[in-house]
């Protein structure tokens, strides 16, 4: 099914909306609405055998387009009746004789359904005249895919693509970085788009034997679209060479200096990925010193003439990539498409499997995604499959597009316009699952079925095509589902492209020129340039979407933010990511259609009282460094299902006595929020007055975040939690770290937790009298200022789903503590943090036989590591940050008493902390010492 068939779905479902229904009786335009509806179902009927015809034949192509254009035309006529009969109703004009001397909604509804309606006869005609009458004569081709509930079940979640076929390529380059000469080196790996280049580099990156030759490491993406500038303050941060506030005032040339004079007494790995331009790499290169040591840079390019810039040494020659061999492309093929059989192809498919990888020419992103089509298929389709796989060669570069565009082809029709607005985003950009599926269902795509909420739909969708290759998962959450993802560059190409061609979208990057006037439904600025001037043009009035994303913080003046919040009176998506602003105008609520808002990053303090009329708002995302205030006239957002008002960052760790600050929102009055039955997520906000009789009713909350400033809060809580049964996540924490106010300890008293059987995720922050009983089937929990004085563990190792564990600043007062047996079966993380009074941890053989992931900090009377966990031997992590001079000793390769118990341990993080000025940390390095690396290839799927 074609995109313009998935636009006349959508189309559809607007008319059917109960808020339309009630608005033309009101106004006694339903029988033109009816017509338009019963026109557009017939349409639709053609739609499904024009999609088979359209590549063939440019008639029928011509007409689809013709179909999408009326159809555009009839959703602004319907979404600019709802705006100016939603404007009438606010502003209080209710009389029918003003109604039609102010607006006449009536007759200008009327006349432009008229000119649709001639449009629609002019395209039926417009078959004879073009010769296309036996349109809708045939059966539609296209896949409807699995059930929801049978993808819910059977699809396995995959990683990126199989790493296969290049073991000696890994071998060779393993040894380049380790071995030869002292100077600093580039090497690069030089291949086209989905050949594997990143794939290759993320295995050499994480080899052991890499990361145990090098002091410190660092992974950046560049891309076609970079800024400098950027790029070094990411280097900055990751290695906390200054404090951010320095960072930020420091030139490209002052962030150089900085960098280089960090890793002047270092042995570092750099790897610079998808680099495209000479330029890049002069921009960065010098801070990058060679001091003779060994370090090396690693460079992955399409383009061999940046790998041969960046090292002319005719020693440093570049590595380029080779296709896959005949039986590696096989082996490759069988693992993405029989996933369910541990790679086991049928006898009678292997001949028709065969003939179609040796036509994907050893590209591992074809066979991959080939590979995803084809799973689950009718030996029939595999043949339709075989027959439709064309390449084409231009000016001697295999091109891939063909096997890209035939993945995109054959997706259901629900699914396509969800993978075109993948397109929106940058290039490299890690999405998150939660917020691609917030702005699927603000714009439509997503429809409740069943018991499924559209959250639970929006999953499903993505499942689906990660199942298909099409979005590569790069974190799992804690309960094994989707947390990120990204998108290959290929396929994000094919993406922009499709959607061009439909209308759907447009993307405009960072050349500071305002839109064109097409008829494109979606704008999607990326700007990383701080200097250039954001500029929206009125010729699109009917844009459904604004996504902006500044790239290194840029200001949006007062008269950019009128125009943007009074010429778009039709926007569904307002998507504003590191805009500096420091407040939203009154006119916000005058954009009745907007479903979706998101600013993050701004100096925003309060809302207008004016959001209160935005009546359809799904999602609102608000992050502020000063904390928000909202008005109590947001209760009557009542189809509001999340509502964020401190953003989800990377959690910084921090050493005990540091208080976090952390600028949550505050609603101010006693709003009605019990009647915000749709209210899913309630994240970032202060525990208040509007907690009163209504927080129990939100019965439909899932993820809850609330800060407590009394006891008293705190109580009202423990009251309302008892009706919260659909709760998934739960954080929960006093303002102030006990520690710092001993004689007034605040109590977070809890009732019995085990009733929330769906809780899966549980954060607590303040004194606990004890342990409340928690469900079984919790899989995250972390504890601070808890002040137990028990033994947390013999309670908590019983917890049989529970992944990860973090017992965080006091959150234990004894000086002992034990793991037995047997404990913690599915624990993979585990983090002891600033226990104070700890001086011994014991680990019995069998305890936590899943464990990966060990990291201990600023427990400063622990003396020794416990003898057990030389039979952990799953660990592939270590980390010992803070911890005592003596501690440490114990640790060191070269004759400490503790190293038989963690030299099994692949990855070993030893940093000692020796002054703080302004975030500078000093680390001490020993021979096995390696820094934290978040694309570890064992971790990276795990979410912390």
């Amino acid at each position: 099914m074609s995109i313009v068939e998935s636009i006349v779905k959508l189309l559809l479902q607007k008319l059917a909306d109960p808020i339309l229904q009630e608005a033309i009786l009101l106004y006694g335009v339903g029988d033109e609405v009816e017509w338009l509806e019963a026109e557009f179902k017939r349409m639709q009927c053609f739609l499904e055998d024009a999609d088979a015809k359209q590549e063939g034949d440019k008639r029928v192509k011509c007409w689809v387009g013709d179909v999408r254009d009326v159809a555009y035309d009839a959703e602004d006529v319907i979404d600019t009746f709802l705006f100016k009969v939603a404007n009438l109703r606010r502003t209080g004009i209710k009389r029918y004789g003003c109604i039609f001397n102010e607006l006449k909604p009536r007759h200008e509804v009327g006349s432009k359904i008229e000119l649709i309606k001639a449009k629609i006869r002019a395209i039926s005609e417009s078959r004879s005249t073009y010769g296309i009458e036996n349109i809708g004569q045939g059966a539609g081709t296209s896949s409807s895919g699995l059930s929801l509930q049978e993808w819910r079940l059977t699809s396995p979640l995959s990683q990126e693509t199989d790493f296969v076929g290049f073991e000696k390529e890994l071998e060779m380059l393993v040894a380049r970085l380790t071995e030869g000469e002292l100077r600093r080196c580039v090497v690069s790996v030089v291949g086209m788009g989905g050949l594997g280049k990143t794939t290759l580099t993320k295995k050499l990156y994480n080899t052991d034997i890499v990361k145990n030759h090098f002091d410190t490491h660092a992974w950046i993406s560049v891309s076609q679209e970079y800024s400098a500038r950027d790029l070094l303050q990411v280097f900055v941060r990751r290695w906390m060479v200054v404090s951010n506030n320095t960072a930020e005032k420091l030139n490209i040339a002052e962030l150089r200096d900085k960098i280089s004079e960090y890793l002047n007494d270092k042995r570092y790995l750099v790897v610079l990925d998808d680099i495209w331009r000479r330029e890049a790499w002069n921009a960065l290169k010098d801070a990058f010193p060679d001091v003779n040591n060994g370090s090396r840079v690693v460079l992955t390019t399409r383009n061999k003439d940046v790998a041969l810039h960046a090292d002319p040494d005719p020693r440093s020659r570049p590595h380029e990539l080779r296709f896959l061999t005949n039986e590696e492309s096989w082996d490759l093929f069988r693992k993405k498409t029989f996933l369910e059989r541990d790679g086991d192809c049928p006898q009678d498919l292997e001949k028709l499997g065969r003939e179609i990888v040796e036509k994907c020419h050893g590209l591992p992103l074809a066979i991959a995604v080939i590979g995803g089509l084809l799973s689950g298929k009718e030996p029939r389709e595999w043949d339709n499959v075989r027959k439709s796989i064309s390449w084409q060669f231009v000016e001697g570069e295999v091109q891939i597009s063909s096997i890209l565009s035939l993945s995109y082809k054959d997706l259901p029709y629900y699914l396509k316009p969800c993978f075109l607005y993948l397109g929106n985003f940058p290039e490299d950009y890690e999405f998150q699952a939660k917020e691609l599926i917030g702005l699927w269902a603000a714009e439509g795509f997503l429809k409740e079925r069943g018991e499924l909420t559209l959250e639970e739909v929006g999953e499903d969708y993505l499942m689906q095509l990660v199942k298909r290759s099409m979005v590569q998962l790069t974190r799992r959450n804690s309960s094994r589902g989707i947390k990120s993802c990204r998108i290959h560059d290929l396929l994000r190409d094919l993406s922009i492209s499709e959607a061009k061609e439909s209308k759907f979208h447009e993307v405009r990057g960072n050349n500071g020129n305002a839109p064109s006037a097409s008829r494109a439904r979606r704008l999607a600025l990326h700007l990383n340039d701080r200097s250039k001037f954001i500029s929206l043009s009125s010729s699109t009035p009917n844009l459904r979407s604004v996504l902006i994303y500044a790239q290194g913080y840029t200001w949006l003046e007062e008269e950019q933010m009128k125009f943007l919040f009074q010429g778009f009176k039709l926007l569904r998506v307002l998507y504003l990511a590191d805009l500096e602003i420091r407040e939203l105008p009154k006119q916000i609520g005058e954009l009745i259609h907007l479903r979706y808002l998101r600013c993050t990053n701004t100096w925003l303090e309060t809302l207008p009282s004016s959001i209160g009329n935005l009546i359809n708002l799904q999602t609102l995302l608000l992050d502020s460094s000063n904390g928000i205030k909202v008005p109590d006239t947001i209760g009557k957002m009542h189809q509001l299902r999340h509502l964020r008002l401190l953003v989800d960052k990377p959690q910084t760790v921090m050493t005990s006595g540091w208080i976090q600050g952390l600028p949550f929102g505050v609603i101010q009055g006693h709003p009605r929020l019990d009647l915000m039955s749709n209210l899913q997520t309630l994240s970032g906000v202060y525990a208040g007055k509007w907690m009163e009789g209504c927080l129990g009713k939100l019965t439909n909350l899932r993820n809850l975040k609330i800060l407590f400033e009394t006891e008293a809060d705190a109580e009202l809580f423990s009251e309302a939690i008892v009706n919260l049964n659909c709760l998934h996540h739960l954080w929960a924490r006093m303002s102030v770290p006990i520690r710092f106010f001993e004689d007034r300890a605040l109590v977070l008293s809890l009732p019995n937790l085990s009733h929330l059987l769906k809780l899966s995720k549980l954060h607590l922050g303040g004194k606990l009298e004890t342990l409340p009983e928690f469900p079984t089937n919790l899989t995250k929990l972390s504890l601070e200022w808890s002040r137990l004085k028990e033994d947390p563990m013999a309670t908590l190792e019983k917890l049989k789903s529970l992944r990860i564990l973090r017992l965080l600043g006091d959150s234990y007062d004894g000086v002992e503590m034990a793991c037995s047996a047997q404990g913690f079966p599915q624990l993979e993380s585990l983090r002891l943090q600033a226990l104070c009074k700890l001086k011994e941890w014991r680990v019995e053989e069998g305890a936590m036989p899943s464990l990966l992931h060990l990291w201990i900090g600023d427990c400063k009377q622990l003396k020794k590591l416990p003898e057990g966990l030389q039979h952990v031997t799953t660990l592939k992590k270590l980390e010992l940050w803070w911890m005592r001079d003596e501690f440490n000793a114990r640790v060191r390769e070269d004759g400490g008493e503790d190293w038989y118990k963690i030299r099994h341990i692949p990855s070993i993080d030893i940093r000692q902390m020796f002054t703080i000025k302004q975030s500078d940390f000093n680390f001490y390095h020993y021979e096995r010492h390696f820094s934290h690396n978040r694309d570890c290839t064992d971790l990276h799927m795990l979410s912390d």
